[in-house]
């Protein structure tokens, strides 16, 4: 190194200090003897020294040296220590020694589509979950497509505006701090063709609030949505047709074919209860209401009933309605919500929640399935059914207080009391 060069600039001399303590000295003209590969452990040790290093590769006279500098400029990001590597190769191409540098890349167009980003929230008891679909705008902000899904009714809201990354951000934490909802990210291609199977099936019940989707979509899209082969459509009860959306794209730690010859998962499955979210899975008041009313009927029965046969009374309701939930289309849309359970599950980092899950589609997939022997389903609507019932129970209890009518089941249990008091 020029010693003019240190006295110029007081960083080189201490760099080459730090060089010589390392025991690294250049080498005159083109001898080859230094290693240099050796010198890639020493980038970034210390600022001065790397100035130093930079300015004495370019006094060694060897195509390897050349490459090495080469290597070095495109990853340095200091302006000096860039500036102090191209002086250095400007001076061995001055010696006629020269290294291929890299081709750049063609810059990319701002016309080039950006990848769109899709979220989805897990499912509710009703089969409601949140889709939503952002995509980076030209000069800046997202486009966002929000939807409300069910399964297996179709789409019930929409959404399409522009907003920042900040408040997609702050939506998200919101969701999470005052609905405990968590939108998990998702391939956009997902989201975008359970959007349109969504739309398809709200379109063939006439529901106006969701005629706004097409043109939401196109602000997002310029290319239609995806279609299926049309033999994997299905169609309503109505006969009206409608696509089905891709696999759901489960991750590699959810091997379908391991987890279904696996029994453990689905003879374990009533632990999904445990999670907060399948708390909300219980059937609503509607849903609940025939199996109620059977078990209510039975009970109220002028008949007088031992405790067994009551109990066996209502043993076949809850038989009967596990065969009626999870069998025909209804039992295809709870396979479809434990499949997409089991994604969420994954992604939110319980995978024994999301192996159970996913047993639990696979066996209600199963040609014939209903639901029978499958310990998660006959949990739920025992549970549901159960919790409906306690609260008739009470209500009625309530409105008996002030009535004069007596009900065929309260004379029953009267005319009972009254046998047993004789007897005794």
């Amino acid at each position: 190194m020029a010693k003019k060069s240190e006295k110029r600039d007081p960083r080189l001399a201490q760099g080459k200090k730090v060089l010589e303590e390392w025991g690294i000295r250049p080498p005159a003209g083109q001898d080859s003897s230094l290693d240099i590969a050796s010198l890639h452990e020493r980038i970034g040790q210390n600022a001065d020294a790397d100035l130093a290093l930079a300015a004495f590769l370019g006094a060694v006279q060897t195509a390897e040296s050349a490459q090495f500098l080469v290597s070095w400029i495109e990853q340095a990001t200091d302006k000096r220590l860039h500036k102090e590597i191209s002086r250095a190769l400007y001076r061995l191409s001055q010696k006629g020694i020269q290294a291929a540098r890299p081709q750049k890349g063609a810059g990319k167009s701002i016309l080039t589509p950006l990848e769109p980003e899709g979220y989805l929230s897990v499912m509710d008891g009703r089969g409601d979950r949140l889709v939503w679909i952002v995509k980076s705008r030209v000069g800046g902000g997202l486009h966002f497509l929000s939807t409300l899904i069910n399964e297996p009714e179709g789409m019930r809201y929409i959404e399409g505006t522009e907003i920042s990354r900040k408040v997609l951000r702050q939506a998200l934490q919101d969701l999470s701090a005052n609905r405990g909802l968590t939108l998990i990210e998702a391939p956009w291609r997902y989201c975008d063709s359970l959007m349109q199977e969504g739309y398809e099936r709200a379109k063939a019940q006439d529901r106006k609030e969701v005629e706004s989707y097409p043109a939401a979509r196109s602000f997002v899209f310029t290319t239609p949505p995806e279609r299926v082969n049309v033999s994997s459509n299905r169609s309503d009860e109505a006969g009206h047709v409608y696509s089905l959306p891709q696999t759901v794209p489960l991750p590699d730690s959810l091997d379908r074919h391991a987890i279904a010859a696996d029994d453990t998962f689905l003879t374990t499955s009533t632990q999904l209860a445990e999670e907060p979210e399948m708390q909300r899975w219980v059937f609503d008041a509607e849903q609940a209401k025939p199996y109620v009313e059977k078990i209510s009927s039975a009970q109220e029965s002028p008949l007088v009933l031992n405790q067994h046969q009551q109990k066996d009374r209502v043993n076949d309701v809850i038989k009967e309605a596990v065969a009626e939930v999870f069998s025909g289309e209804s039992g295809r849309a709870y396979a479809r919500r434990l499949e997409e359970t089991a994604l969420y599950f994954a992604a939110t980092g319980r995978l024994a929640s999301a192996q159970r899950a996913l047993a639990v589609s696979l066996a209600l997939q199963k040609e014939g399935a209903s639901g029978s022997g499958i310990p998660f389903c006959e949990g739920l609507v025992q549970q549901s059914i159960g919790l409906h019932y306690t609260e008739e129970k009470q209500h009625q209890q309530e409105e008996s207080k002030g009535s004069l009518i007596m009900k065929p089941s309260e004379f029953a249990a009267q005319a009972q009391q009254a046998q047993r008091q004789r007897r005794g």
